[in-house]
């Protein structure tokens, strides 16, 4: 790790040069400023819940512009997309079969519906879909997902190293749900070692339970995203040669969010990614 948040503040702190840190509940802190630090020192608990606050006024708000975002697309994007996916495919029907063109259309139609597809997924966003949570174990979950891709990790030769808590802390989560989640990042992080040629090929997933959260690291040795393109990782139209388009993660992003939880992402060119999911405990 080469950048920290300062807790206190929230700017973006450089570990090897950071003068001011505190060493609290077995993590160590860094601080931009001497004030910052006090003010940890003082009430650490009160400041590390009001950073979780921080971070989840903030994801808030980017859903709220998010949503917005996915109406006006949904509204200019659908009808011009059915009008030219119409028309070429009854173009393509009355052309003859030796015709040069057709292979034109062919590609056409299938760039439509790839793009129809990706609308539809889009409005998804939009539709609230029926919850039902439950006390669950997330090591429980991460196995269930990790079997899920053992035919493809194998094939693609990615090692999965799995850092799994001891204890059994429970989370109150839509199973089904939060097992997309997961299988959407994992699925990320695959493309992004498949990207990247050099070794190691690892696919690292951690739990543990802090500040009252449990805490869920996904880590891949993938090509990495850079700096100017993280803020634009859950954007549902955002598009990179390394994670394609966002869907996934907005989809992953979403459910964590209904289940009060936030998500972060950290990633180094050429090195690899790392989202982190931190989910309320279950309070007995």
């Amino acid at each position: 790790m080469t950048d920290a948040k300062d807790p206190v503040c929230g700017m973006t702190v450089n570990v090897k040069d950071s003068i001011f840190t505190s060493f609290y509940k077995n993590n160590n802190y860094y601080f931009c400023a001497e004030k910052c630090k006090v003010e940890f020192d003082e009430d650490p608990e009160v400041v590390l819940a009001m950073e979780a606050d921080r971070e989840k006024a903030i994801e808030k708000e980017r859903s709220v512009s998010l949503e917005k975002m996915i109406d006006e697309v949904a509204h200019e994007l659908r009808n011009p997309l059915t009008a030219i996916g119409g028309f070429a495919r009854k173009i393509h029907r009355r052309l003859p079969q030796c015709d040069p063109n057709k292979e034109y259309m062919d590609l056409i139609i299938k760039e439509v519906d790839r793009l129809e597809n990706m609308i539809r997924q889009i409005i998804k966003l939009e539709v609230p879909e029926v919850s039902h949570p439950e006390p669950s174990n997330v090591n429980d979950i991460i196995h269930e997902v990790i079997k899920s891709f053992k035919k493809e990790l194998v094939n693609k030769n990615i090692d999965v190293k799995l850092e799994l808590m001891d204890e059994s802390h429970l989370v109150t989560l839509d199973t089904k749900r939060f097992i997309t989640a997961i299988s959407n990042i994992i699925k990320n992080a695959v493309e992004a070692i498949e990207a990247n040629r050099s070794t190691p090929r690892l696919l690292k997933i951690i739990t543990l339970a802090r500040h009252e959260n449990i805490e869920i690291v996904v880590s891949d040795t993938g090509k990495g995203i850079p700096k100017d393109k993280i803020r634009y990782i859950f954007d549902p139209l955002y598009t990179s040669k390394i994670y394609g388009p966002g869907i996934g993660l907005t989809f992953a992003r979403r459910i964590i969010q209904e289940h009060g939880g936030t998500i972060s992402v950290e990633s180094k060119s050429g090195k690899g990614t790392a989202f982190t999911i931190r989910l309320p405990l279950q309070r007995s």
